[in-house]
């Protein structure tokens, strides 16, 4: 007998895709990889004979039958959803939500969240990624993790990452290249994203340097995409240590200089002042407080 509905996993993971309309952005908040969210459409669009989302160089929109599947699918996922916490509730599964910078989500939390479900099983981690800046007392998030200065507005505040600035390119890239005074690779194209737009006109401007003549600039909407480009080797960017810190371990990403600055802002943990934590958000921020680096005295 043929199947009347797909795969239940694939209408999940559309859900969440056309609900950011970015493959990187639902992957973070499913917990798997771009790729495999990317597989998960293509198998929903054949078992459906019909294109869901147009693709672009940079990024994903829905078609129209795309959103007019979305709008009747994510209401009866939703209701998947509650009854199936309504039967489960007995199983003492608590949740603690999140709003994180999605950068930080996908490059730094993402990949350490295994490691949390390793020794808290009975936790769910909601993440919703989103550079708009979330009022912490006004919504139903448990933490913020933000990239900025003290104070937070009704918030407290802990130290959670130390961040660096410092340019980066890939191997591939500095095995084909010749090298400036400043240790930047000759015609290379700078890669930027919105958010981090000034980034090196601060680092030139920490260590007392010029930007190179004639630079081009390509710009990616979502950090992440900055990191992939560069990782390709189309280009160098300013890295934060904080995200990239572990492609330059591994050697996936090459730091151009050994002269690296504070970033001018740095990466919190906040909660809401004065409200205890549940038992699951604190056991998260204990977590996530004791793999970051940032010293104490930030």
């Amino acid at each position: 007998m043929l199947r009347e509905t797909p795969n239940l996993d694939w209408l999940r993971v559309f859900a969440a895709t056309a609900a950011t309309e970015s493959f990187a952005l639902a992957a973070t908040r499913l917990g798997v990889t771009p790729g495999a969210v990317s597989q998960r459409i293509k198998a929903l669009e054949a078992f459906l004979r019909t294109e869901l989302f147009q693709r672009y160089p940079q990024g994903v929109r829905l078609t129209e039958a795309g959103r007019r599947y979305a709008q009747r699918v994510a209401p009866a996922l939703d209701e998947l959803t509650v009854a199936t916490r309504d039967i489960t509730a007995s199983a003492a599964i608590q949740s603690v939500r999140v709003t994180i910078l999605p950068a930080l989500a996908q490059l730094w939390l993402g990949p350490r969240l295994e490691a949390f479900h390793a020794i808290e099983a009975n936790i769910n981690v909601e993440i919703w990624a989103d550079a708009a800046i979330v009022d912490l007392k006004a919504s139903n998030f448990d933490i913020a993790i933000r990239y900025g200065r003290p104070p937070f507005a009704g918030c407290d505040h802990r130290p959670l990452l130390f961040d660096e600035l410092v340019p980066v390119a890939s191997p591939t890239l500095m095995e084909s290249s010749t090298l400036d005074g400043r240790g930047l690779p000759v015609g290379a194209s700078l890669i930027a994203d919105p958010f981090w737009e000034n980034d090196f006109s601060d680092w030139l401007a920490a260590t007392g340097q010029q930007a190179p003549n004639g630079l081009s600039t390509q710009t990616y909407s979502l950090y992440s995409m900055t990191v992939d480009a560069v990782r390709k080797g189309r280009g160098f960017m300013i890295g934060h240590t904080a995200l990239v810190g572990d492609l330059i371990d591994n050697g996936e990403l090459i730091a151009l200089s050994g002269r690296r600055i504070p970033s001018p802002k740095q990466f919190y943990l906040l909660t809401k002042s004065d409200a205890k934590l549940s038992r699951a958000a604190d056991a998260f921020a204990r977590w996530i407080l004791e793999i970051g680096s940032a010293p104490t005295s930030l």
